[in-house]
């Protein structure tokens, strides 16, 4: 939205005109937080030690990359363990994923390992898609990992949801 919007509405001048009013406006969260209203630190206890992963469309699209460190380093408790290559893609892409579904599982694959390197219990990233996936593969490989929104530890709300992969009162159908 905040970067190729407009591009929908090259024939239309005046619909493209809106479409760059409006797209003026989107941001990615943590970054609408620092880089717009200036928020320096934020008043949050996570006791944990967490790994965190760049997502490819806030990291070259939108330029988030020191933002939400800068945030998670004002969490009372939180210890931030980077993962190598935080920066490289999970795999997911929207429809890349669903096209390329066998290089997206081992894009994924070596995702996973980096974060199991670092033996945090927790990965955070600001973009649910990424997230989802990364939950998705841990979960199929047995592993025990809290995955959350960015959001949730910043907010202080991580008491208010399940993270994300764990359903709430959701029981699987085995067959017997």
């Amino acid at each position: 939205m905040a970067k190729h919007y407009p591009e929908l509405f090259e024939g239309d001048p005046e619909l493209q005109r809106r479409a760059r009013k409006f797209s003026a406006k989107c941001f990615e969260l943590v970054s609408f937080l620092t880089d717009v209203l200036g928020v320096e630190s934020v008043d949050a206890k996570f006791p944990r030690k967490v790994t965190y992963h760049d997502s490819c469309s806030g990291l070259r699209e939108m330029g988030v990359q020191a933002q939400p460190r800068k945030l998670l380093g004002t969490v009372e408790g939180l210890e931030l363990v980077e993962m190598k290559d935080s920066d490289v893609c999970c795999g997911f892409g929207g429809t890349f994923a669903v096209k390329f579904g066998e290089i997206s599982g081992q894009i994924v694959d070596r995702k996973t390992q980096d974060i199991l390197a670092t033996q945090a219990p927790v990965l955070l990233a600001g973009d649910l898609g990424c997230l989802m996936n990364m939950a998705g593969r841990l979960s199929r490989k047995g592993r025990d990992m809290e995955v959350r929104h960015v959001a949730e530890v910043l907010a202080d709300m991580t008491d208010e949801a399940p993270p994300i992969g764990e359903a709430v009162g959701f029981k699987r159908e085995t067959a017997e």
